[in-house]
Formats: structure tokens, C-alpha cells, sequence
């Protein structure tokens, strides 16, 4: 039977969350197995347990914790979040990925091409956090590879997005092209690493940062009987000589929009919206009124087909 909180603990959660006690160390959540926790405090990695009465923990999250009498670290605080990326787990049940964010790469690859509605789904998530998208196409030394026809689709969905004014960064971690830019975009920053298994995520996390393929990462992974680091769970990774870390999220076969609001799916379509302002109705939803100058744009091609529907579908999810 899965336990529920009670009262009692909803406000313990509640003041703990207020008043931090002032001999408390301050920590970063690095990742998790279970009920416990790899915290990052004062240049060193910690193995921890939270008190239950937080609630859900997530990388990122800033934390105040102390060492108990066993000499075993006890997260007691969780300090305010700016934000909190949530998406749905393999069950559809809401899960936290991260906290704390300040950019989300989304990296793709030409080979396995990520579904465009899916990257923009990401895009609007992002936005929603809100924190500043940036696309990353990784393994551009493998676009040789692919039949020409794919190529040249790849670049037109490329540009499309950099046209809605969202960076375009190309790299490959196998050559390293592109990294020393990507890298640069990264520093004072809180990123977050998204995209399908496959894409080379966690060989650019590795070509980023030399704590991403540390021993130490390891070894604090051990204890989940996973064996080596694995990215079944978000891992906050720091930079090298750089303020700022890198959050290294598992491979998702979608990137479904959880808690997001209307106006971040606007945002994400800057391109419709600027066409809807000529629509003859202010409150035009674009699907069979008479004098749609969106519906006219899709049809003769202005608007990309396929990248109205997904906008369209995402409105409709949220009705």
C-alpha cells in the first residue's frame, strides 16, 4: 500500500522549508538511487538520505544537511526552487527530472533523427520553465552518412527553428567540433541535458567535463548495483575550470509537455502567431473560420504544414 502524508507532515514539510537551521551545511543534489542521494557539498561528493517529511528530491535541487550521530549525512532543508522541469514517466505518472535550471540543450543527431513535434514539445516545456532552449546537433560527422533527401530535410527543420529565433549549435564529441562554442554557452549556467538514447549524449557530457567519466561518479554509482554510470537516473555534473554544471537526463523516446500554460506554446510559435494578428477574428482558433490568415498561410506554404499541427495539438491538449 503506498503511504500518505499526514497533516502533521505536510507542515513539518511547510517550516522546514521556511527555517533552515543555521548550523546546517549547503549542498547541491548531484543524483539519486532510491532513497538515497549523491550531494555535492564543498568540492566534495556525499552519499545522503533526506528526512521524508521534503517530499521528492531532484538534481539540482540546493539543500541543507548536517551529519547525524550514525556519522551518516541527513538532508534536513530544501531551499526554494526557481523552477522545476517534470515530465512523465514510462507509466504516465508525473516525475521530476530536475530543479533549478537556467538552459535545456536538446540534442539531436542525424542518425536517429529526432522527430521534429518532439523537439518542439521540448522547446515549449523550456520556455514554460522558463529557461532558455538551445538545440545541439551532435555527431556532424556522421551527416555524410545519411541519404541526401534526409540531409537536406534535417537542414530545413533547422533552419525553421533558428528562424523562430532558437541557436543552432553543431558539434561532435567523436572530432570535437563545436565543443569549445557549446562550452562557452554553458559557463555560469545550470543546463539541462535532454534528448533520444543514442544521440551521444553521454559522450558529449564526457567531452564537456572530465567529472562526467570521474571514478568518483563511479564509485558513488556503485552502491545502486547498476554497475557504471548509467543516465537511468538526472546527473548534475560541474564544469571544467567553468562556474556552472551540466545535467546529463535520461534518453526519452518523447518529451510530453507537463505543467506548461498556453502563452509558452505561443512562445514557441512566433512564426503563427505573427500570422494570426491578420486574422479577421481576434479570438481565431485557426480551425474553420472564415478569413484565417493562418489557415491561408498553411496553404500556400508560408507556414510549414507540419509544425501547425503540432502547434495545434499541443492547444488541444491543454483544452
Amino acid at each position: 500500500m503506498k503511504s500518505r502524508l499526514t497533516d502533521r507532515q505536510k507542515n513539518q514539510i511547510s517550516r522546514r522549508n521556511e527555517a533552515p537551521n543555521q548550523h546546517l551545511h549547503t549542498g547541491t543534489v548531484i543524483t539519486h538511487h532510491g532513497t538515497e542521494l549523491i550531494i555535492e557539498a564543498e568540492g566534495r561528493l556525499l552519499r545522503a538520505t533526506a528526512r521524508r517529511t521534503l517530499g521528492a528530491l531532484t538534481t539540482g535541487d540546493k539543500i541543507g544537511w548536517h551529519t547525524g550521530k550514525d556519522q551518516r549525512e541527513i538532508i534536513e532543508h530544501l531551499y526554494p526552487r526557481t523552477n522545476t522541469l517534470i515530465r512523465p514517466d514510462t507509466h504516465g505518472k508525473l516525475r521530476l527530472m530536475a530543479a533549478n535550471i537556467n538552459q535545456v540543450l536538446i540534442v539531436v543527431a542525424p542518425i536517429p533523427w529526432m522527430n521534429p513535434n518532439i523537439v518542439e514539445q521540448a522547446i515549449v516545456a523550456t520556455l514554460d520553465l522558463p529557461a532558455i532552449p538551445l538545440i545541439v546537433l551532435n555527431k556532424i560527422d556522421e551527416l555524410g552518412a545519411v541519404e541526401p533527401q534526409t540531409q537536406a530535410h534535417i537542414e530545413a527543420t533547422l533552419r525553421l527553428w533558428q528562424a523562430q529565433d532558437i541557436d543552432i549549435l553543431k558539434v561532435s564529441a567523436h572530432t570535437g567540433e563545436g565543443i569549445d562554442a557549446l562550452r562557452a554557452r554553458l559557463a555560469n549556467q545550470i543546463s539541462m541535458m535532454i534528448g533520444l538514447s543514442g544521440v551521444g549524449k553521454t559522450s558529449l557530457a564526457r567531452s564537456i567535463t572530465a567529472q562526467a567519466a570521474t571514478a568518483a561518479i563511479k564509485a558513488l554509482s556503485a552502491h545502486s548495483q547498476e554497475g557504471q554510470h548509467t543516465t537511468r537516473h538526472s546527473t548534475l555534473f560541474r564544469l571544467d575550470n567553468l562556474e556552472g554544471g551540466l545535467i546529463d537526463a535520461p534518453g526519452v523516446r518523447d518529451f510530453a509537455v507537463a505543467a506548461q500554460n498556453v502563452l509558452a506554446i505561443d512562445r514557441a510559435y512566433p512564426d503563427i502567431l505573427q500570422v494570426a494578428q491578420h486574422c479577421r477574428f481576434n479570438n481565431c482558433s485557426h480551425k474553420q473560420e472564415p478569413d484565417c490568415a493562418v489557415l491561408a498561410a498553411v496553404a500556400n506554404g508560408t507556414i510549414d504544414a507540419r509544425r501547425f499541427e503540432n502547434y495545434q495539438n499541443l492547444k488541444n491538449s491543454r483544452q
